[in-house]
């Protein structure tokens, strides 16, 4: 094993590309990861930051991160959209609360301080759901490149420049899982250009104003991947620099990684069987595993199409075999939507960083 790799105290370096792997310093980091998302709290929402933020349950849940060798979390920012960002009620985005603000710091430092870093996931396709209160506001944000311009200028770009020179954040994911924005009814049916056009406008700010890399979570690898574009009618790497450059005619309008994410009902391989560059149809970027089931995956497991048996533990290690950069399992704070559990995934962690400890601490 080398030299064993020694968890931070806290966080001083931020992180790096190249090639298609993620670097600290000179040094390769290979994310032995977990979604967090949001915290637990009495009303199950998605919404934490800018109104009832609990500093003790996330320092208590980043240290369970420190103490089982879980060195990312992703973590989502605006949730569903009902206290972040600030809009006017006609779909112009004014910024965000000073409340907002404030929790954002102390999660930052809390993240900091037990060595962990943040993979910020701004917007969720929950936002433009028919059941989120402000629906109409977000899907104008999408659909009218006028508003999508106010949500950069007036929430992206501040929230990039207050956190530009902190290390902890390692990276942007633009949007969870925007493609059910065009796919599902109760999402409106966006169109789906708009949407990409939305990426490309966010990815080019972001490329604009920070030397953090930026990704968007795609709901699965044929919206990603060329090698699948036959299997729907949108199909394909809607997310290559040509793709969104052709929405939006901006230099700057490109991912630097791919986080796409895989679950059993998925029947175009995964990420523990398949190599990066097959599943990708290159290899020329780095790839997260950015949503995966948090326990070992096997026939009696959620709607388990692909008869996949696989522990865990093994999925993490055989993911970085085969050429991927890290892995996010899933879990939500209640732990209760059988989609993932952190006893199943300290497991995986703990023993990932058993076998590579320098690729987890480097």
């Amino acid at each position: 094993m080398g030299n064993v790799g020694v968890t931070p105290s806290s966080i001083t370096q931020g992180v790096t590309i190249s090639g298609n792997k993620f670097y600290v310093g000179q040094n390769q980091i290979f994310f032995n990861g977990i979604n967090t998302a949001w915290q637990k709290q009495s009303d199950y929402t998605l919404d934490f930051l800018g109104r009832n933020f609990d500093y003790n349950w996330w320092n208590n849940e980043f240290q369970r991160y420190k103490d089982n060798k879980i060195n990312l979390a992703r973590i989502w920012i605006h949730g569903s959209g009902s206290h972040s960002p600030s809009l006017n009620g006609d779909g112009l985005v004014t910024g965000a609360s000073a409340q907002f603000w404030s929790d954002m710091d102390q999660l930052v430092q809390i993240a900091k301080s037990k060595g962990v870093y943040l993979l910020i996931t701004f917007w969720s396709f929950d936002m433009v759901k028919n059941t989120s209160g402000n629906y109409n506001q977000y899907r104008q944000i999408i659909n009218d490149v006028n508003k999508t311009q106010w949500y950069t200028e007036y929430f992206l770009v501040p929230f990039l420049q207050r956190y530009e020179n902190e290390p902890t954040i390692m990276g942007y994911d633009i949007c969870n899982e925007p493609e059910h924005m065009w796919r599902d009814a109760n999402c409106g049916y966006l169109n789906k250009n708009n949407v990409v056009r939305f990426v490309a406008w966010c990815a080019a700010k972001i490329n604009q104003f920070s030397n953090k890399p930026v990704t968007v979570g795609s709901m699965w690898i044929i919206f990603n991947s060329d090698r699948y574009a036959s299997w729907d009618m949108h199909g394909g790497n809607n997310y290559s620099n040509a793709k969104l450059q052709a929405q939006y005619n901006n230099t700057n309008a490109y991912l630097d990684f791919y986080s796409p994410h895989w679950y059993q009902w998925q029947s175009s391989g995964a990420p523990f069987i398949t190599s990066v560059g097959y599943w990708l149809d290159n290899g020329d970027k780095p790839v997260l595993i950015g949503e995966t089931p948090g326990y070992n995956i096997d026939g009696s497991t959620y709607n388990n199409t692909g008869n996949w048996n696989i522990t865990l533990a093994n999925y993490y290690k055989q993911s970085y075999w085969n050429g991927y950069a890290g892995v996010c399992a899933w879990k939500n704070p209640w732990e209760n939507d059988n989609y993932g559990n952190f006893e199943a995934i300290k497991n995986a962690t703990n023993d990932f960083h058993y076998h590579y400890p320098n690729l987890v601490y480097p």
